[in-house]
């Protein structure tokens, strides 16, 4: 099985780029609601006219909740879209929460093809199908129009832990199999998954130990409760710069500007490059005219100075993928992510 996660690890390879985390940026589009959250009944429309596309309101789901680093993407990217739309273009953001992101998932899959409902998914909504029940949604439910940011992870590890490097990491996890406890910040995300790359290049397991998201995982690592974890930058910087945690490694290509002295782990031969695109997409089924104009949209904004400022300032990483290269970038990352579901035997019943 490592052979064949390793072949399937360099393909990551070419999709990862530097740098992580998210916060609230200065300003944003309007929610669907006050409340950050609308009716989660998909809406019918007719398709979009594509000679006068766009004529109305378009609206962009997000599947979390206001304040997360998806939602602060869709906002920025709202913003600048706006921009080369022209005079009246109106864009609005509407969290459509529950289900750890499959609610709203669920709205997007499901919504009219009409041009004017648009989505904002990471690469969970496409492996939810595997690892839950009754999912109504597969990765043919959504056609990316543009992938516009990358999100790596950093390890980090308790000072209780008494390791400091990757490898006196390493040494330790495999000395010690099934004992060395990982906090993971909810179940089957971005940090499911790279547990399993770790344990698969390891030839060792963890304690799995889950928690209600990355702040409270970085709480147990803090606080000795647990040995290591799986976080963003925006969430351990802190923590890291004040010695309460040690960040071993980043799982970029290369290391992030944000913690230049903290060693990626391909540097240091390990082929292991993992994290979290987000990209905006259309129900299945929407027309080339309008996935063509949203994609000429998005590669303006992807290329705006201003939209990568306020990426880096909101603590996301920018990338540049539209059009049929923000389908080929998300089709090879599902490949690599179905080829490790397939080689662990992954289902709704796997026990974590």
């Amino acid at each position: 099985m490592k052979k064949v996660l390793s072949l399937i690890l360099a393909a990551l390879m070419a999709l990862s780029l530097a740098a992580c985390g998210a916060k609230e940026p200065s300003g944003g589009t309007s929610s669907g609601t006050s409340g950050g959250t609308s009716s989660t009944n998909p809406p019918a429309t007719a398709p979009a006219d594509s000679s006068d596309y766009p004529s109305k309101t378009i609206e962009i789901a997000v599947p979390y909740a206001a304040g997360g680093g998806q939602d602060v993407w869709a906002r920025i990217t709202a913003n600048y879209m706006m921009k080369y739309m022209g005079e009246g273009a109106n864009i609005i953001v509407n969290n459509v929460t529950g289900g750890g992101g499959v609610t709203g998932a669920t709205y997007m899959a499901t919504s009219e093809n009409s041009g004017y409902y648009l989505g904002s998914i990471v690469p969970w909504q496409l492996t939810d199908q595997f690892v839950q029940h009754d999912i109504p949604y597969d990765e043919t439910s959504f056609e990316p129009v543009g992938v516009g940011s990358f999100d790596c992870n950093f390890i980090i590890v308790s000072p209780k832990l008494g390791v400091g490097t990757w490898q006196e990491f390493a040494d330790l996890v495999k000395a010690n199999d099934g004992e060395i406890t990982m906090a993971m910040g909810g179940n089957w995300n971005v940090h499911d998954f790279l547990r399993l790359k770790v344990e698969d290049y390891l030839g060792a397991s963890f304690a799995r130990m889950s928690y209600d998201g990355g702040a409270s995982a970085l709480a147990a690592v803090m606080s000795g409760d647990a040995d290591c974890a799986s976080v963003s930058i925006s969430e351990a910087l802190s923590a890291m710069e004040s010695g309460d945690v040690i960040a071993i490694c980043v799982t970029s290509e290369e290391r992030t500007e944000t913690a230049p002295d903290v060693p990626s782990l391909a540097e240091m031969g390990v082929d292991i490059v993992h994290g979290q695109w987000r990209a905006l997409t259309v129900p299945s089924g929407t027309s080339d005219d309008v996935k063509t104009y949203l994609s000429d949209i998005l590669a303006q904004v992807f290329a705006d100075p201003g939209y990568i400022s306020e990426c880096k300032a909101a603590g996301l990483d920018p990338v540049d993928y539209s059009g049929s290269g923000a389908e080929e970038y998300v089709a090879n990352d599902f490949v690599s992510l179905k080829a490790l579901v397939d080689s662990f035997g992954i289902t709704p019943d796997y026990e974590l």
